[in-house]
């Protein structure tokens, strides 16, 4: 499951697609400063008039309406940015809760210790891009648009730095001491050494790094609920300067002549916008203020991640609790990905283990023309793995059956039966192990998940064969399903919603008789898929980059088979099908004919094409022979 799935599992009760369709656009029109314009490269607009949206003022984005020309002075009094001198606050101008700030300033300048500029040390064109601050002693938070300034996406390791000067990779720090009049002996970066998690395009505007942790710095606590409108708050950041997107009198007034440094700008919480997930507030900001902290008053606990502003308008910050969900599933993804504690080997299953097995059943549906076999495997024929026991290389579990590859070590293809009327809803029960029955040379091992993000994902999914006339057998079916041999390494990015349920779909949208439904999955093997780097033990192990699924049912109605193919990727494989140019993007699933998974895969799945309700679609209309699919109602069946 991809993490943004699991936040919206953990904030449910909050809109949250709505939310981050405006917390996570990424402000095309891009201007630099002294520093780096953050705040006005990566902004959603929330709440524009209908007025302002009918004139065209800005441009419309993928992810909500985002204006251009954004700036974040809000106030023109009352609203000052102090300077943060030898870690200190320099209180200069009025502020309307001011008493509040001085009965709590000692708690405020000390938790202000741990905001820091992210300074990129070897970068041709900008000495720092924003702003971060510790939520944990060894995790610095800070804004997406702000670290993809330095990273870059590496599939299927997570992220690395970006080439910086002569090709090395960038250094990156958390500078927190670069105020005002700072001392020469009066340094306390900490440097940059991992990219944790940096959010996607759709996602609340969050980065998390991984820091060489300072032994006299704490991180500032996360507020586990949003203060109440009208609470004084404040942002402490690295405002830089920018006249050309500001009324310079104005900017002169609030911020003199001195720029790139820490400030402290109090302010207000004016509401909360899409079910308090996003803050609205009027501190004064500036690019380089992307990624401060926003803390309370009173309290001194961090209540927002500050990520764009509207000039005259307001600022915007992600809510903290959205923080620390955030922070808190990363981390669980961490755990379950990164799994360094595991042996090298898994137990492996001896062959009597499987004795009754009679794996997946080809006249499931029906025998005669609702027969459903094996395809002819082509150019695999020759690269099936020897199996004990099986002649024809088929390797049978409970109500499926597998055949393996020998030189990629990863299934061919997979195929189940499942029946709805007889399943069961079972509690999760079962460890990985690999299967005695087949070579250890020709599977893959504990070895391949170790110190990567890779998930190991389960072709036939754990509850497919989850049925039958008892529980007990019901269980062994779902047991069965935590074979190596049913694992294949997925990025959580290919782990989509739509993917995972397409089975659930399919029962839900379609006719069927007897709710049965057989299914055949499998990956795509191409020669350019990529392999590990540094992953001691499984160097050799290409990582399928693309899925397939194939669905045969019998139409209640007709007394037929519906055969619909699907497939899993980003999109390069239906490109020849499109007549619109197709951009690259996040993974996706579409259905596709038959015929093209035959073409795909190699394999000889004549015996379906008749079946296939895209069948007689003409080729190369987007949206007919490749379907993007939403959910049960996009299904043709």
């Amino acid at each position: 499951m991809r993490l943004i799935d699991r936040l919206r599992a953990d904030v449910d009760a909050r809109s949250f697609d709505r939310a981050i369709e405006t917390a996570g656009a990424k402000l095309e029109d891009s201007e630099r400063g002294g520093g780096l314009e953050s705040a006005q490269r990566s902004s959603a607009k929330v709440g524009v008039s209908q007025d302002r949206i009918r004139t065209g003022t800005g441009f419309e984005s993928n992810f909500g309406r985002v204006e251009s020309g954004l700036e974040a002075i809000i106030l023109g009094e009352l609203r000052p940015a102090w300077f943060i001198r030898d870690d200190g606050i320099e209180v200069v101008g009025n502020f309307d809760h001011l008493g509040v700030f001085e009965a709590n300033r000692a708690t405020l300048e000390a938790i202000s210790k741990n905001v820091g500029r992210v300074d990129l040390l070897n970068h041709a064109t900008f000495a720092y891009v924003g702003t971060g601050w510790l939520v944990e002693k060894d995790i610095v938070v800070t804004n997406r648009h702000v670290a993809e300034e330095f990273t870059r996406p590496v599939w299927p390791n997570g992220w690395a730095f970006a080439s910086g000067t002569f090709g090395r990779p960038l250094r990156v720090e958390l500078n927190t001491v670069q105020q005002i009049g700072t001392k020469a002996d009066l340094r306390r970066p900490m440097t940059v050494t991992e990219v944790l998690f940096v959010a996607g395009p759709r996602e609340p505007d969050i980065a998390f790094l991984r820091v060489i942790p300072d032994p006299a710095i704490e991180p500032i606590p996360l507020a586990t609920n949003p203060p109440a409108e009208k609470t004084p708050i404040a942002a402490i950041g690295y405002p830089a300067s920018n006249p050309t997107r500001n009324d310079p009198t104005l900017m002169t007034q609030i911020f003199g002549a001195e720029f790139d440094v820490k400030r402290f700008s109090p302010g207000l919480v004016n509401e909360y916008v899409e079910d308090g997930i996003l803050m609205l507030t009027d501190y004064t900001t500036l690019g380089g203020n992307s990624g401060s902290a926003v803390v309370a008053l009173e309290t001194g606990e961090a209540v927002g991640l500050h990520f764009a502003g509207v000039f005259r308008e307001s600022n915007y910050a992600v809510s903290s609790d959205i923080v620390a969900t955030t922070l808190r599933t990363m981390k669980s993804e961490v755990s379950l990905t990164s799994l360094e504690s595991l042996p090298d080997h898994a137990e492996r299953r001896k062959p009597s283990h499987f004795d009754g097995r009679t794996g997946y059943d080809p006249a499931f549906l029906g025998d005669g023309p609702l027969r459903v076999d094996f395809p002819g495997l082509g150019a695999r024929t020759d690269d099936v793995a020897p199996v004990t026991g099986a002649a024809d290389g088929i390797l049978r579990y409970t109500h499926f059956s597998f055949i393996q590859s020998k030189s990629r070590r990863l299934p061919i293809l997979t195929a189940v039966n499942i029946d709805g009327a007889k399943a069961f809803a079972l509690k999760r029960k079962g460890e990985w192990h690999t299967d005695g029955r087949i070579a250890e040379a020709h599977q893959v091992d504990n070895v391949l998940y170790k110190f990567n993000p890779l998930d190991r994902g389960h072709l036939v999914r754990r509850k497919d064969p989850g049925w039958g006339d008892t529980e007990g057998e019901a269980q062994q079916g779902e047991i069965d399903t935590f074979m190596y041999t049913n694992c294949a390494p997925q990025h959580e990015d290919l782990n989509q919603k739509d993917w995972v349920g397409l089975e659930d779909y399919i029962l839900e949208a379609a006719d069927t008789k007897d709710f049965k439904v057989s299914v055949m999955t499998g990956p795509i093997f191409r020669d350019s898929d990529r392999r590990l780097k540094m992953q001691p033990g499984a160097e050799d192990i290409q990582i399928p980059e693309a899925y397939w699924k194939l669905a045969v049912l019998v139409n209640e109605g007709t007394g037929k088979l519906s055969a619909t193919a699907y497939l899993l990727t980003q999109g390069d494989l239906i490109r020849n099908l499109t007549e619109a140019a197709f951009v690259l993007g996040e993974y996706k699933t579409y259905q596709i004919k038959v015929s093209r998974l035959s073409e795909l895969t190699g394999f000889d799945f004549s015996g379906m094409t008749a079946f296939d309700p895209l069948a007689r679609e003409p080729e190369g209309v987007f949206g007919r022979s490749a379907r993007a699919l939403d959910g049960a109602e996009s299904l043709v069946l």
